[in-house]
């Protein structure tokens, strides 16, 4: 290395970057940092080193300022402070004089061909990750995100100036996802205390565009063809006459409105079906199909709902099925 340089840096300088890579092993560190991003681990790999002894010499090489650190994910990556290529080194930089020299020598001792795996390695981590989460992945994506992101992503596809109605709207479990996307929402239930959970739901996401109204299902306290989407989310099964209630949805609808029903699938669970005080065991979806039909509206279609089924914990419940047409 030429004297002018370190003559020409200030001491302090020199001699803290000329005491860190000192040691042969921080060297190849450093040098090996030059070429790519290493966490701890793939810096044991590739130098065959104990964690222990990676980190000491890490420790030296950062408070000496010669490589960098930052967070990725849960695991740290270092760098080297290695100079732009195209920049002109000054006379005073030791530091950067060194780590460009290191960097321009070939790797030693089968370090290229064990960074070229460990990178390899590296990128088919999340292939791997998701091939050991397997169907675990759906409850650490519902623990982060919640249940409810997707529905409201395909949320805008629909009109934003609609009136929708929630029939039978419970606790208001529908309340924020719908009043956050439509003009206007009239929640309606025969239950006083759960209009007043649904009040309270609303409150507290701070929705001004909701009214409520207690009422049967089959006697809207809704004006005739007033409503854009009528939602009636696992129902119909509490109710005495599906058909009247159907009947006073199609009424409040507008022409070319629609309705959105979710319900059981007919099941024999004597457990559940007591457990839920339900009046029917469910509904066959062609069957319910059928009642839509008689009741006046068309293009009536379902499908099965994939919905989570039993696991530890949750109570074991019938299919779902969704059924929309319009007026």
């Amino acid at each position: 290395m030429d004297e002018a340089i370190l003559h020409s840096a200030p001491l302090s300088d020199s001699s803290d970057a000329l005491r860190a890579l000192a040691e042969p092993t921080r060297q190849r560190i450093l040098q090996v940092l030059t070429h790519e991003e290493l966490n701890v681990s793939e810096l044991v790999e590739i130098l065959g080193l104990p964690q222990s002894t990676i980190s000491r010499h890490l420790r030296v090489l950062r408070e000496a300022e010669l490589i960098r650190d930052r967070r990725h994910g849960t695991s740290t990556l270092y760098s080297a402070m290695t100079p732009p290529d195209d920049d002109e080194i000054a006379d005073d930089d030791v530091r950067g004089f060194m780590v460009r020299w290191l960097g321009s020598q070939p790797l030693a001792d089968g370090m290229d061909e064990r960074l070229r795996r460990v990178l390899a390695t590296r990128g088919g981590n999340a292939t791997g990750f998701f091939n050991r989460l397997g169907k675990r992945w759906d409850d650490l994506r519902n623990e982060a995100f919640g249940e409810q992101f997707a529905l409201e992503a395909f949320l805008p596809l629909l009109p934003h100036d609609w009136k929708v109605a929630d029939i039978g709207s419970g606790t208001g479990y529908l309340l924020p996802i719908l009043a956050a996307h439509f003009a206007k929402v009239i929640a309606v239930d025969p239950a006083e205390s759960m209009l007043e959970c649904g009040r309270q739901r609303v409150a507290d996401c701070n929705a001004t565009n909701v009214d409520f109204h207690r009422g049967e299902l089959g006697k809207l306290p809704i004006p005739t063809g007033s409503i854009d989407l009528a939602v009636a989310l696992l129902v119909l099964h509490h109710v005495k006459e599906p058909q009247p209630a159907l009947a006073e949805m199609r009424r409040a609808l507008r022409r070319g409105g629609r309705v959105l029903i979710v319900e059981q699938e007919a099941h024999e669970d004597q457990g559940f079906y007591e457990r839920m005080k339900d009046l029917w065991w469910g509904f066959s979806p062609e069957e319910f199909c059928k009642l839509l039909t008689e009741t006046g509206f068309r293009d009536v279609h379902w499908h099965r709902l994939h919905t989570a089924g039993p696991t530890s914990g949750r109570v074991e419940a019938p299919p779902l099925f969704v059924v929309t047409a319009r007026k």
